[in-house]
């Protein structure tokens, strides 16, 4: 090791300068040893850590074959000798391209549920005016042939407000189902936001390989649901108003025809994800091309 230019010549260790202020404070004022500068430990690390055990060096290289911090000693003599290595910042800047692009798909997934939901907002309100439009409907017919149909007129209602109710519960499960992935996508997002601001390598590698394996088990597909306006005919009204006492036998005939469209008016569909992405899949379009074997054998930080 050479000798500390404000230690009157006396050989000192790297501990000794990284545990006194005053040499920091001498080192990154001087030009000629800005490269590297010597940085005080982050107070919320712990500096052996990022010490290699075998050699104690500073890990400051990067093993893309072990995917893991090594010093220079595991590159050139030691246990990752002839692997893939390269400098940490090499490996920080991949690694925040990646980063880019898991951001800019899940942001893709949270805007496909945001449209979805608008969807199923749009076929809740579409079964509610359907109820509407039929109970409308079906009120004034049976109020001019009240005395004959009265049972059959709360028949009827009541089975359109019971598949009512059953179809728009399904409708507020899904809703609450999308909401959850759109809840699942906005977190994530909000987690790589903020370890895209962490400017320590170390803990942004750490912490990003973590996040990467939580977003490949979300699941960002989505369902929709197309809900059908069902109104009645207006030849069907006409013929129950010219032949009251033949329908009033055969009312439960037509209606079944009614009861079958009311039944049948949501049509369930499931989306393709909007953004269906591996993590794999985006270093590789990143960083397309592989060091060839020679640059394997050679490659390490300079």
């Amino acid at each position: 090791m050479n000798p500390c230019d404000f230690s009157k010549g006396k050989p000192q260790a790297v501990e000794v300068y990284l545990n006194h202020e005053a040499y920091l404070s001498k080192h990154s004022s001087k030009d000629t040893q800005k490269d590297p500068a010597l940085v005080a430990p982050n107070a919320d690390s712990d500096f052996e850590e990022r010490r290699c055990a075998e050699h104690a060096e500073l890990l400051d290289c990067y093993c893309q074959d072990d995917l893991a911090c090594v010093c220079v000693m595991c590159s050139t003599v030691g246990s990752h000798k002839g692997h893939c290595i390269v400098t940490l910042k090499e490996e920080n800047d991949k690694q925040r391209a990646i980063l880019s692009q898991s951001m800019k798909s899940i942001q893709e997934n949270k805007n496909t549920m945001t449209k979805a939901l608008k969807h199923l907002q749009k076929s809740e309100d579409q079964i509610k005016n359907n109820k509407k439009t039929l109970t409308e409907q079906l009120t004034k017919l049976f109020q001019e042939i009240k005395s004959q149909v009265d049972q059959k007129e709360k028949q009827i209602l009541g089975d359109i407000q019971s598949n009512e109710k059953k179809q728009l519960a399904d409708v507020l499960a899904l809703k609450k189902k999308v909401e959850g992935k759109r809840d699942v996508a906005l977190h994530s997002f909000q987690e790589l936001q903020m370890l895209s601001q962490q400017m320590d390598i170390f803990l942004f590698l750490k912490d990003f390989q973590m996040a990467q394996e939580r977003i490949k088990k979300q699941n960002s597909s989505s369902e929709s649901v197309e809900v059908l306006t069902v109104h009645l005919d207006q030849s069907i009204i006409q013929e129950v108003r010219g032949h009251t006492e033949v329908y009033i036998s055969n009312l439960h005939n037509l209606m079944q025809v009614v009861h079958g469209k009311i039944i049948n008016q949501t049509q369930w569909c499931r989306a393709i994800p909007a953004a269906e992405f591996s993590l794999d899949d985006v270093a590789c379009e990143v960083f397309p091309s592989p060091p060839s074997p020679q640059t394997r054998k050679t490659s390490g930080p300079n």
